[in-house]
């Protein structure tokens, strides 16, 4: 039940390709086995490890972002659980060489687990992903090193940094 659960909530890859066949046991001992199930569930996502929550739209929109640069536009938004690239972003092909290695690294592994494709002349997000920080999120599609809470502008070009830390701040001095 896990790893099906895990394949059908799609936040992580598992490496177990094959779901064990469901065992013939009481209704009673299933009953107990949900239960501990339920009780991983609560676990994992207390220590950060959200592999059963499916991924929540909010209930009303965020404020969309936009990262541009070089004929490439990603677009996403501020979560609970970091900041998610919209499925259909772009990201530059060829990263820099100061990029380092953990950009290398990203990249590569969202282009094994087919999360990025390589289109003509970008990459293309297959679908919605969570970075957890939005300069995860802006190295990723600009190749390169870059502070996400500058480089993410709303449609009227305010960065996520004047959106979300000065409001806070402006709040928080004012109470």
């Amino acid at each position: 039940m896990c790893i099906k659960t895990a394949n059908e909530i799609g936040r992580y890859h598992t490496d177990n390709l094959s779901a064990p066949a469901k065992p013939h046991i009481t209704e009673a001992m299933e009953a107990d086995l949900l239960d501990n199930f339920e009780t991983i569930k609560i676990l994992l996502s207390t220590l950060g490890y959200p592999i059963f929550e499916e991924i929540r739209k909010p209930a009303k929109q965020k404020e969309i972002l936009y990262c541009k640069s070089k004929n490439i536009v990603a677009i996403g938004e501020m979560s609970d659980d970091g900041f998610v690239v919209f499925k259909g972003s772009m990201a530059i092909l060829e990263q820099t060489k100061s990029a380092g290695a953990w950009v290398t690294n990203m990249r590569k592994k969202l282009l094994d687990d087919k999360i990025l494709v390589q289109g003509n002349s970008h990459y293309v997000f297959t679908e919605d992903f969570i970075f957890n920080s939005p300069s995860a999120a802006s190295v990723t599609v600009l190749g390169r090193q870059s502070n996400g809470w500058n480089e993410w502008k709303n449609k009227a070009g305010l960065t996520i940094d004047k959106l979300y830390r000065l409001d806070t701040l402006t709040e928080t001095v004012k109470s």
